[in-house]
């Protein structure tokens, strides 16, 4: 779901975005405490395409914890905060892998659709391509709300989940330049360095 505020992000990032297709179909978590991890990949015919690079990342859900305004037709009604109800996924992409190259740190993100087939579970698919932002050339008053949400989920999650740590422990450099002072990011800094990875 796309609200005001995600489409003022959309619109400040365009000229630095991408557009991301999942390569494979992954379903979605149910639960706002989950992720998946999953491919990506760009249009074939680009220098970076599908067959020559491949991109990696999480899919998280997200949870409006900020105020709604919506339009109908004149009307302009403010919705409250639903931190409790899901209200769409994020996918943040921590690694750009390349044949012949070492993998390059990367961080973008961005809000793909998902879809339920006739048969199965909500998904992401190659159907649901999305732009990917770089967060790392985001300006702090542009970053979008769900993005601080899902990296404080992440860090949640990493207490007990080592594929949710390995990503924070890969992605920690960009994350916290992305995201100064983030209050997750600074306590598992504090707890690596003490040789305590969770």
């Amino acid at each position: 779901m796309l609200d005001v505020l995600n489409m003022i992000y959309l619109a400040a990032i365009l000229i630095s975005s991408i557009t991301l297709y999942p390569s494979e179909e992954t379903p979605v978590p149910l639960g706002k405490n989950a992720f998946v991890e999953l491919k990506l990949h760009r249009e074939y015919w680009r220098d970076d395409g599908k067959g020559k690079c491949s991109f990696n990342g999480v899919l998280v859900p997200f949870t409006r914890t900020w105020p709604e305004e919506v339009r109908r037709g004149d009307e302009v009604i403010i919705l409250p905060p639903e931190p409790e109800k899901i209200a769409g996924y994020v996918v943040v992409v921590n690694r750009k892998i390349c044949k012949g190259n070492v993998s390059e740190a990367i961080l973008r993100a961005g809000i793909p659709s998902t879809r339920k087939p006739f048969f199965g579970s909500r998904q992401v698919d190659m159907h649901t391509f999305f732009q990917a932002g770089d967060m790392l050339e985001t300006p702090p008053e542009k970053m979008p709300p769900w993005m601080p949400q899902v990296i404080e989920r992440l860090v949640l999650l990493a207490e007990t989940d080592k594929k949710a740590d390995s990503f924070i422990t890969t992605a920690l450099p960009e994350l916290n330049k992305a995201l100064p002072g983030l209050p997750g990011l600074a306590g598992y800094q504090t707890a690596t360095d003490q040789g305590n990875t969770k």
